[in-house]
């Protein structure tokens, strides 16, 4: 079994990015094959899916406690953000190969209810699923994905799009697509991506170290 661990080093944004479009949410997915030749996904949203879990770079905001952006530069000051809400680590994994890292970047719109999405998606999931989700622990997308699994007895390529887009937000609006791009992995034990390009209102850059174990 292997693990894979990701960690965020930079998120570039345009320069004259509004405000508006400012609370930064990522979408991180590996997709490889297993020893049995399936194709499956890992993911997770960073730095969570809870109604406060997004990177706060408002200009507006700078006297936030969780404001982040750079002093100078259009990006995230990852300085000041703490490693644990910039990793994730994807154990366990039955990896032949591993195929490419798909990142979307989102928006956080904090005036559309965020703190019922994540309840409201959870009742997507089958009622043999839900006892296995913690009410002490916050939810994330590999809980759930483990909570499907346990529950059915069956193991998940993927959750559902539907169930995805619903914890995220994205179906209600609450988290709006900016940037997506995808990259190629390799077995290599470390590596370094840098997705670079065309999003919403001019381009982004974001890079990940990379560690297969």
């Amino acid at each position: 079994m292997s693990s894979v661990d990701v960690v965020i080093t930079d998120l570039t944004f345009p320069d004259h990015l509004e405000d508006k479009y400012c609370k930064f949410r990522p979408l991180i997915s590996v997709r490889y094959v297993d020893s049995n030749d399936q194709t499956k996904y890992a993911r997770e949203a960073l730095p969570g899916l809870g109604s406060r879990d997004y990177w706060e770079c408002e200009r507006g905001n700078k006297k936030k406690d969780n404001y982040v952006r750079h002093a100078t530069k259009p990006m995230v000051d990852f300085e000041r953000v703490d490693i644990s809400q910039r990793e994730v680590l994807f154990s366990d994994l039955d990896v032949k190969k591993l195929e490419r890292l798909e990142v979307e970047l989102f928006d956080i719109d904090i005036k559309t209810g965020l703190e019922k999405l994540v309840q409201t998606g959870l009742k997507l999931l089958p009622p043999e699923a839900v006892i296995f989700i913690n009410p002490m622990l916050p939810v994330t997308l590999t809980a759930v994905k483990l909570a499907v699994e346990k529950g059915t007895g069956k193991n998940v390529n993927d959750l559902e799009k539907k169930v995805i887009n619903k914890l995220i937000g994205k179906d209600d609006g609450a988290a709006r697509s900016i940037f997506v791009k995808t990259e190629p992995l390799t077995n290599e034990p470390n590596q370094v991506l840098t997705l670079k390009g065309p999003g919403k209102h001019g381009n982004y850059s974001m890079t990940f170290e990379v560690t297969v174990t």
